[in-house]
């Protein structure tokens, strides 16, 4: 807690400077003065490692020599120190600057009508004002920030827990992710959510920005694509069948919301009883990457961004896989990092990596893009791939 008053500790042979000291305290502009005292080094230390003291005031004398400043001024930085000497000696002076002292006056030269003695008191007052109000903020900036840190530290186990596990078997297929947020929190999302014994639905989602409010989008998608679950176990909606179908529901409860976040997002639902893939887009690139028998190609396919316009367009494809596929896909994090000067050279880096380690996972995945670990991404990235084997 801030106090009202500023403390000065006079420290050595000050007996005959107190009243002058005292009346140049009572000429400052600033808090009141609360003064205390100690004639010995030894008492000093004591007092400097259980109090705060504004100012320090040290006077020598044969038994307190400038050779005990040095100790003083360790335990008091960075707040300032004044030494008073006996005599006038430019040495004991320079020497006394060198120890730490702020500034240096002869005891026999402090009057009460000294105003460069008065005006000195001010202005280290002044300055020990200035440095506590520092030594303020910083104690309360760091408590903020550790308060922010656990409440990061909350959001990032709730997250943690929307995410499905990193390899899922579901509906006659594995799906693998990888995360890689570019701070604490991810705005990119990945889910792989069972509708009923034969279908299947996954999607990645890239929210706009990144960090906390990016976060918080991915939590409502969670409970938007859960509730419309729900809806269709209860035959009450059953626009979980269709992505696109999905991707207008979604579009629409983010607009309500008044967040002023939009996200693109890639939704595929997999029917296990006739090996086809129904697959909306919502303004994602780069496309995800199919891999079967007959090679490695990108998904077709278009559609707006997510959450920007009220009647936004979005087309619905489908498709009939092969028994054996992988689909890849990748958040646009990962065209960031990439060194390639073209996106049409970024776009065969994907697919070169993908077909060099077809299904290897995620995580080969990045090493063969990012190899080593990734520091500053401007973006997350999600990687993700769905395969029946």
């Amino acid at each position: 807690m801030k106090h009202t008053y500023q403390t000065i500790l006079l420290v050595g042979h000050v007996a005959e400077a107190i009243d002058s000291i005292v009346a140049a305290c009572s000429q400052t502009e600033l808090r009141p003065v609360k003064v205390s005292t100690a004639y010995n080094c030894a008492y000093a230390k004591e007092l400097l490692n259980e109090h705060d003291f504004s100012l320090v005031i040290v006077g020598l004398s044969k038994t307190f020599t400038v050779d005990d400043i040095a100790s003083l001024t360790e335990l008091h930085s960075p707040k300032p120190i004044l030494v008073l000497l006996p005599e006038a000696d430019c040495d004991q002076v320079l020497l006394a600057l060198r120890k730490g002292a702020n500034d240096v006056f002869i005891q026999s030269e402090i009057t009460d009508t000294n105003k460069e003695f008065s005006n000195s008191i001010s202005k280290l007052l002044l300055l020990a004002d200035l440095i506590e109000k520092k030594l303020h903020y910083r104690n309360e900036l760091e408590k903020s920030l550790s308060e922010l840190q656990i409440d990061q530290q909350a959001a990032l186990q709730i997250q943690q827990n929307m995410l499905p596990d990193k390899e899922l078997n579901v509906g006659g297929l594995l799906a693998r992710y990888l995360l890689i947020p570019s701070l604490y929190l991810s705005g990119d999302f990945v889910d792989v959510v069972s509708i009923d014994a034969d279908k299947t639905m996954f999607y990645l989602a890239d929210v706009s920005g990144h960090g906390a409010s990016s976060a918080l989008v991915t939590v409502l998608l969670k409970n938007m694509t859960n509730r419309l679950v729900r809806n269709y176990n209860r035959s009450s909606s059953f626009d979980i069948l269709s992505p696109v179908s999905t991707l207008y529901r979604i579009n629409s409860e983010l607009l309500d919301t008044g967040l002023g976040k939009h996200l693109s997002i890639f939704v595929g639902l997999f029917d296990n009883s006739d090996a086809s893939l129904t697959y909306a887009v919502g303004g994602h690139h780069p496309m995800p990457i199919l891999t079967d028998k007959t090679g490695t190609r990108f998904l077709e396919g278009r559609g707006m961004p997510v959450g920007l316009f009220p009647e936004p367009l979005f087309d619905e494809r489908k498709l009939q896989l092969l028994d054996e596929f992988e689909i890849t896909l990748f958040s646009d994090g990962i065209l960031e990092m990439l060194t390639e000067e073209s996106m049409s050279a970024k776009e065969q880096k994907l697919i070169d990596v993908v077909i060099a380690t077809e299904g290897a996972g995620p995580d080969m995945i990045k090493e063969a893009l990012l190899p080593g670990l990734i520091k500053d991404a401007p973006d997350d990235i999600a990687i993700m791939t769905v395969c029946r084997q």
